[in-house]
C-alpha cells in the first residue's frame, strides 16, 4: 500500500512529464518567445519543472527526512511563482495596451518579489497559492472581456477555472479522493486541465505584442 507522500510523488512526476510534453509542442516553429504564445510556453515549462522538482522532493528528500528537503521546498514554490508571473506576462501582452502592461507587469513584479521573500523565509506554500491565484483571476477576467474581440477563448476560461477549482482543495484543507490524500487528488484534477491550458495557449498571438 503506497503511502500518501508516495502517491504524491508518483502523481507529481506523471503530471510532470505530461506538461513538458505539452511545453514542447507550445515551443512550435513561428512563434516569437517575446509574444503571448511564447511567454505560455515558458509558463508551461516552468510549471513542468516546478512538478518534477516537486517529484523529487517529494519522493527522495521528504521521504527520507533528508535535510535538503527545505531547500527542495523552496526551489518547487520559487519555481510556481515564476511560472506564475511568465503567464501574466502571456496575458498582459495578448490583452493590454503598452501602458497598462507596463502598470500590470510592475505590480506581478512586486507580488513576485514578495511571494520569493515568503517562500524563502518561512514554510509558506499559501503564498504561492495566493500569488497564482491572483494572476489566473487577472487572466480569467481578460480572457472573459476578450471573448468578442477574438483575443480570449473558451478553452482558456475552462483551463484558468479547472485550475482554481483544484488548488481550493488546498486551502479548504480538503482529504481529497479516498487511496489519492489531498496532493495526490490535486495532481489528478490537474491533468486534464493542463490540456486546456494548452489548447488556450494555441489560440494566444505567436506575434509580439505592439
Amino acid at each position: 500500500m503506497l503511502t500518501d507522500l508516495a502517491i504524491t510523488a508518483l502523481t507529481d512526476v506523471i503530471l510532470a512529464c505530461e506538461t513538458f510534453l505539452l511545453a514542447g509542442l507550445s515551443f512550435r516553429p513561428g512563434i516569437s518567445l517575446r509574444s503571448p504564445a511564447g511567454y505560455w510556453a515558458v509558463t508551461l515549462l516552468l510549471t513542468g519543472t516546478a512538478t518534477m522538482l516537486g517529484a523529487i522532493d517529494h519522493g527522495f528528500f521528504e521521504a527520507a527526512g533528508h535535510p535538503g528537503h527545505a531547500a527542495m521546498a523552496i526551489a518547487t514554490r520559487a519555481t510556481i511563482a515564476l511560472a506564475s508571473f511568465t503567464m501574466l506576462m502571456a496575458a498582459a501582452a495578448q490583452f493590454l495596451p503598452s501602458r497598462w502592461r507596463t502598470v500590470v507587469l510592475a505590480a506581478g513584479a512586486a507580488g513576485l518579489v514578495a511571494t520569493l521573500w515568503m517562500v524563502t523565509t518561512s514554510d509558506n506554500f499559501l503564498a504561492v497559492v495566493g500569488f497564482y491565484t491572483v494572476v489566473m483571476l487577472l487572466l480569467l477576467v481578460f480572457s472573459l472581456a476578450g471573448l468578442r474581440s477574438g483575443k480570449g477563448s473558451v478553452v482558456m476560461c475552462l483551463g484558468v477555472l479547472g485550475t482554481l477549482g483544484a488548488s481550493a482543495l488546498i486551502p479548504l484543507g480538503s482529504p481529497g479522493f479516498f487511496g489519492l490524500g489531498l496532493y495526490g487528488t490535486y495532481h489528478v484534477l490537474l491533468m486534464p486541465v493542463v490540456v486546456l491550458l494548452y489548447m488556450g495557449g494555441r489560440r494566444l498571438s505567436p506575434l509580439p505584442a505592439s
